[in-house]
């Protein structure tokens, strides 16, 4: 059983078909790429101190050439054999951030919450989770996940294209909830929260990665037209004290946090496998502590967060 009854039955009709039901003109593309990617012997995967699969191939070119159509790859680096898929966002450099929470996986369940194309919950089994459930509303990420678990062959992670309000989870209790990167995207964060402590296990612990502006601002910043750092949808970015007058309000604790890291041009950044625009765009060519549209550059803020006794 995948976590729970529950969670068994609401994941196991994604592992035939990655995206279901999912109505989208592009998925009998994806399909046909994943079917076309070949089956391998004498893997050797390492999921410790990074995302990477050697095994014995002849033409590395043609599977090149089909993970390159899954493109635009936010998350990563990948490495399959020789093949370096150089994602926008080096996300090894977050991990090691998250690492400053010193939270032990070991045996966890986990639920990874707009989970990208798995890259985190790959580290998370690297470092010694039990299961990893991800919610990923984004076709593409989801399609790159199932290309990537192909030659890793990973049981232990499934994912599922579901947000987490429509998910209909209600009876699993989690040991670790991540949501890294989704508080400044929601519309009402404090109901966000409460899903993610609705779910939670007794003991368990909540992980937040999100944007912070400065003290200044109060309890943050709500951008214009919900533009920010060239990111739509963006709704509020909260302070350092917005953040924990939050979780104040749902008797949550923080047990750990780490500084504030500004985003640089080294953790995101266009390139090949993601050849959009990227980082270079979101700041003022002038004055690089800006946004392009004048709010402060943003950085980025791990807290674990624990509910109260």
């Amino acid at each position: 059983m995948f976590i729970s009854e529950e969670v068994e039955i609401f994941s196991g009709d994604y592992l035939n078909n990655p995206f279901g039901s999912k109505k989208d003109k592009r998925i009998d593309n994806w399909l046909s790429i994943l079917n076309k990617l070949p089956l391998i012997k004498e893997v050797n995967v390492n999921l410790q101190n990074q995302v990477s699969v050697d095994f014995q191939c002849e033409d590395m070119m043609e599977i090149e050439e089909l993970i390159l159509q899954l493109l635009p790859w936010r998350k990563g680096p990948f490495k399959i054999n020789d093949i370096n898929i150089d994602s926008e966002w080096d996300s090894s450099k977050k991990w090691i951030r998250f690492k400053e929470l010193e939270l032990d996986l070991q045996d966890k369940t986990i639920l990874d919450v707009g989970s990208g194309n798995g890259y985190y919950a790959f580290r998370m089994i690297g470092d010694g989770a039990d299961q990893v459930l991800c919610l990923e509303p984004n076709l593409v990420h989801v399609s790159q996940f199932a290309s990537i678990n192909h030659f890793v062959g990973s049981k232990k992670i499934r994912m599922v294209p579901e947000r987490l309000e429509n998910s209909g989870l209600r009876n699993t209790n989690f040991d670790l909830i991540f949501s890294m990167g989704l508080l400044y995207h929601q519309r009402n964060p404090i109901e966000h929260l409460h899903e993610l402590n609705s779910l939670l296990a007794a003991g368990g612990k909540i992980i937040i990665e999100t944007i912070i502006s400065p003290d200044q601002f109060g309890s943050g910043i709500q951008p214009t037209e919900g533009h920010y750092a060239s990111m739509p949808n963006v709704h509020y970015v909260h302070t350092d004290f917005g953040c924990k007058e939050l979780f104040e309000k749902l008797n949550l604790e923080v047990i750990r946090e780490t500084k504030p890291v500004f985003t640089n041009f080294e953790e995101q950044r266009k390139t090949r496998w993601m050849p959009f625009k990227s980082f270079e765009s979101a700041l003022d060519s002038k004055d690089t502590t800006l946004t392009i549209e004048g709010y402060p550059a943003p950085a980025r803020k791990f807290y674990l967060l624990g509910q109260k006794s």
